[in-house]
């Protein structure tokens, strides 16, 4: 039995319908059922429960509280806020040295405090900075894993020296695919590295997307951001709605960002209100897979695409931009998807395509269905399980 600490200070966690938060959750069930005792340490400006299933045997606690009562702030003073904007212009990395040195100075203290209270075997690491607070704030000499969530291409660039100093005190650094290896050896030749994805469980209900149906839906699933450029989806299947009347296109997700505002006024300008909806989170996504015939994730860059790891497992063809990070990993084109450069008129091509054809659609998704296999949940718990386990004995 290993007594495992998962640290979890780069993002908010309550209520957080998060990727990052979904792999945090899904991993401590699976280690506390097979026999491992895990607490999360978490900060956030409150205290509760994750978005996601935690098993009850699983201990969390948020470092900025005591007794129910905030103790530490995490807000930076305006004289350091006046710095970071002001060198962020110029060096993104600096603007996160600033972060990083004043949050660790506040959180180093409070973590020692509960890694005393709770003593580890192992620290689990959900981000770069939760590892940097960990080792270099608050003083730990435990074996520390730390795991990659985005892509080291998206991540590393902007890494501060502490930050860096931190990952390379690290026992090891997992990563989600092989494509980002050779990049991170790079910026940390003395680490080692290991490749584990992220479990995709098989589908509850499967899609499907070839079926002669009334009703057709196009889905994309994620928080509605910038990041996720939901508008060129819109946009595109904009260019398709008069050739394809039965079909409508659904987003799921967090939808209450400045970008997902804006995204509802352009649909209701172009009076496309009856044909794009904006349906917000759901906890129940696997009814949403089931439903859809086609899923779309035109993403600048993913880490590992959770949604659309469980699109695909569900059955559904997909499709994606060329250049985006985690999805040009998971979708191969012309087999279970497509991938298209970067425009609008790209990607209204590659949907008109599977519009077309239910055939196609039927024949991907099966595909895409059989590629998530290999992410299976007891295969990569075993992986896990391998990893702690050698950490601990050496």
């Amino acid at each position: 039995m290993l007594r495992i600490t998962i640290a979890h200070f780069g993002t908010y966690y309550v209520n957080m319908a998060g990727g990052v938060e979904k792999v945090t959750c899904n991993l401590a069930n699976a280690l506390v059922e097979r026999g491992h005792e895990v607490t999360i340490l978490y900060r956030d400006d409150k205290e509760g429960n994750p978005y996601f299933p935690l098993d009850k045997r699983v201990k969390q606690y948020n470092i900025l509280f005591e007794n129910g009562k905030k103790v530490v702030s995490e807000k930076l003073p305006l004289p350091l806020r006046i710095v970071r904007e002001l060198v962020r212009p110029f060096k993104q990395s600096a603007a996160q040295a600033v972060n990083a040195k004043f949050k660790g100075k506040q959180y180093g203290p409070r973590i020692r405090k509960f890694l005393d209270a709770y003593p580890a075997d192992v620290i689990l690491s959900c981000s770069i900075p939760s590892a940097k607070y960990v080792i270099e704030d608050a003083g730990c000499t435990l074996p520390v894993v730390e795991m990659i969530h985005s892509h080291p291409k998206v991540q590393f660039p902007d890494l501060s020296k502490a930050e860096k100093r931190a990952v390379e005190k690290c026992r090891v650094m997992q990563i989600l695919l092989p494509s980002g290896l050779e990049l991170a050896r790079q910026y940390f030749p003395r680490l080692p590295i290991v490749v584990i994805g992220n479990a995709v469980a098989p589908a509850k209900k499967l899609a499907h997307p070839g079926d002669d149906k009334d009703h057709h839906k196009i889905i994309c699933v994620g928080s509605i951001s910038g990041t996720k450029q939901q508008l060129v989806l819109a946009e595109a299947f904009a260019e398709l709605t008069s050739s394809f009347p039965d079909w409508t296109l659904e987003f799921w997700g967090a939808d209450r960002s400045p970008y997902a505002i804006h995204m509802k006024k352009w649909i209701d300008k172009n009076h496309l209100s009856d044909r794009i909806h904006i349906r917000g989170k759901t906890a129940h996504v696997e009814d949403v897979y089931a439903d859809a015939d086609i899923f779309c994730l035109p993403s600048r860059g993913e880490g590992f695409p959770l949604a659309l790891s469980e699109a695909m497992a569900a059955g559904l063809p997909t499709v994606g931009f060329s250049d985006c990070t985690g999805v040009n990993d998971l979708i191969e084109d012309g087999k279970n998807g497509f991938l298209v450069s970067r425009s609008v008129d790209e990607l209204a091509k590659a949907l008109r395509a599977l519009m077309s054809h239910p055939a196609m659609r039927r024949e991907m998704g099966e595909k895409g269905c059989i590629a998530m296999r290999q992410y299976r949940p007891d295969y990569i718990w075993d992986q896990w399980e391998t990893l702690l386990k050698k950490c601990t004995e050496r």
